[in-house]
Formats: structure tokens, sequence, C-alpha cells
């Protein structure tokens, strides 16, 4: 099984709600802080899923946007 990113933010509030909610609907997920705190967050934030769960992650990614 291969990791697939699902999501790519510089938004550090919409990372840690689609974190909560992949939790909550039971998908493992990897995720990856590449913010530099000096630079009040600057980067980016990734989510990983395994392919078998990508579907389903980006549905609920889908759903969070509105």
């Amino acid at each position: 099984m291969s990791k697939v990113l699902v999501l790519d933010t510089m938004n550090s509030l919409f990372f840690e709600e689609i974190k909560s909610l992949l939790f909550l609907e039971e998908i493992p997920f990897v995720s990856k802080n590449n913010a530099a705190s000096m630079f009040n967050n600057f980067g980016n934030y990734e989510i990983y899923v395994s392919s078998e769960f990508e579907t389903d992650a980006k549905e609920i990614i889908k759903n969070a946007i509105g």
C-alpha cells in the first residue's frame, strides 16, 4: 500500500479540522507539518493516507470545504 497526499494546505486550522474528521471516521493517516514557527507558521501542512482510503479521505475533505 502506498501513501497518497490528500491534503496540502497553509491553513493550520483547516489542517487540524481534517485530522479530527479523519480520526473520527477511523481513517488512518500520517500528517506532516512543514511550517516554520519562526516565520509565523509560514509553510504547509500535509496529510497522507494509504491508497485504499484515498477516495474516502478526499470525500471528507470535499465535504469539509462545503
